[in-house]
């Protein structure tokens, strides 16, 4: 084993032990709304509680097209090729276009934003402090490396 080839396989352990907080599975809004005490259980085996305030404040906000659609927690990772500061959503285009809704940065239908998407799309610290300002309890940050 060269030494890039051990730096990289050290370095992706260390991503590993860094992220075990992410989601190891996600839910519907729906789903999460059923529970008593919402949570998921994340990588590290750990059960990520999630406030039900929360869940219905964003679900109230979400158009019905999309509401049912969207899983949570929100897993945002920082992306730092893309830029300071830049983030995308590990997840689908019906959460990008909620998320994005809810931000106030898009004011079109579902149909519009899947035909003007043509690649993911990038939140910056400004929204994903408002995210997590709002929403705290549902956002989770992850840290990776581009390929």
């Amino acid at each position: 084993m060269d030494r890039d080839s051990l730096f990289d396989a050290m370095l992706q352990n260390e991503l590993r032990k860094l992220n075990t907080h992410l989601p190891k599975n996600r839910k519907t809004i729906r789903a999460l709304l059923t529970e008593t005490e919402p949570s998921i259980l994340t990588v590290g085996g750990e059960h990520g509680i999630m406030k039900k305030s929360e869940i219905e404040a964003l679900s109230a906000e979400l158009p019905d097209e999309v509401r049912d659609r969207v899983k949570l927690p929100i897993v945002l990772l920082r992306r730092r090729e893309l830029g300071l500061g830049a983030f995308t959503l590990l997840g689908d285009e019906y959460e990008e276009y909620a998320f994005s809704k809810v931000l106030l940065d898009y004011a079109g239908t579902f149909m519009e934003f899947q035909r003007a998407r043509d690649s993911p799309t990038v939140f910056y610290k400004p929204q994903v402090s408002e995210l997590t300002r709002r929403f705290h309890s549902l956002i989770v940050i992850g840290f990776g490396l581009s390929d």
